[in-house]
């Protein structure tokens, strides 16, 4: 698949079981779309306050800033998108924030289900618009969405339908509509999922591909199965036919030697011990993936898993070569 392709529709959903690394691919993803000259807004629900660390900043707030060279991010809160709606659609610019105060966004939201997730569908409907309450354009061309965890993103995406559903006329009922014809159309909306190589995270991506299917009404994109281990100096045929019983200690030592550092016997016996821990590991791993393939009719694309103390952009964009090289092997 082209590059260009791939970033077609204009939004792209990123969904997933909690902690699988949406963020992480959202903002890879993000800097693969800003290398081919598009301007990025990375969408955060729910005051996460991942994304700005990734790229080196500090906090996000509800309008677009930017954390890297053509990518920039955003915290869709609640509150806020209230407001906003409140002042383009009724132009209630003087009280719309006497209305927007948390406890009374909580007691609306409360007595109206689905309302929270609708005023923030509404923000991505605004974005993909290029408007907003200031008038000033917003021209983005890709909208990268970090959704909720698992079945809370489905009860996020099927908020409309339900809303429209509920409501037969009046302005709700069209605002639905046009929230609901950005979601199902493909050539502007694309989900794509996250998922660990793992029974559990692989479980509820199968479920959650054909609920969007089935409740939602969306064909998802691509399955990205993040932390997978990898060998960069074994093709994977080779790594099944590894023995890490069969490693020697003193070549071990020789190597490191030639390397510039020193190992004892206690990191010998522990180097061996990682290298079964990670054939192992590896092999677990490859079952799932083989599962998921089973199980789902999306392309599965591996990213691998980063020895690092603490992600940071340099990471990000090693992710990002990897997206870039997967996505054309589709």
């Amino acid at each position: 698949m082209l590059l260009d392709d791939f970033f077609s529709p204009r939004i792209l959903v990123i969904a997933g079981k909690g902690g699988v690394g949406k963020t992480t691919v959202s903002a890879a993803l993000a800097l693969v779309a800003a290398r081919r000259g598009r301007k990025v807004c990375v969408a955060e629900i729910d005051r996460k306050g991942t994304l700005p660390r990734l790229f080196g900043g500090g906090t996000l707030g509800y309008q677009p800033s930017e954390l890297s060279p053509g990518v920039w991010g955003m915290n869709v809160i609640v509150e806020e998108a209230l407001a906003e709606y409140l002042k383009v659609q009724y132009h209630l610019n003087r009280i719309s924030r006497m209305f927007t105060s948390p406890q009374f966004v909580d007691y609306i939201t409360t007595a109206a289900p689905g309302l929270k997730d609708i005023l923030v569908l509404g923000k991505i409907w605004y974005l993909e618009q290029g408007r907003s309450a200031g008038g000033q354009v917003q021209d983005f061309d890709t909208i990268i969405v970090d959704a909720q965890a698992g079945g809370h993103m489905l009860t996020f995406l099927s908020a409309p339908m339900g809303l429209a559903d509920a409501v037969q006329v009046g302005p709700l009922r069209r605002q639905s509509e046009w929230i609901i014809d950005m979601l199902r159309d493909r050539e502007r909306t694309r989900v794509h999922m996250v998922t660990l190589a793992e029974e559990m995270p692989v479980q509820e991506t199968v479920e959650t591909s054909d609920a969007l299917r089935a409740r939602v009404g969306l064909v998802p994109g691509v399955a990205f199965a993040n932390a997978v281990y990898t060998s960069h100096h074994h093709s994977q045929g080779s790594l099944e036919r590894f023995r890490p019983e069969e490693l020697d200690a003193g070549v071990l030592k020789q190597e490191a030697k030639a390397a510039g550092f020193r190992l004892e016997d206690d990191d010998i016996t522990a180097l061996i011990g990682y290298a079964g821990f990670f054939k192992a590991r590896s092999a677990i791993q490859r079952r799932h993936l083989a599962g998921l393939r089973r199980n789902i009719e999306e392309p599965v694309i591996e990213l691998p898993f980063l020895f690092s103390a603490g992600l940071a952009l340099p990471d990000i964009e090693r992710l990002a070569d990897e997206i870039e090289v997967r996505v054309a092997d589709i």
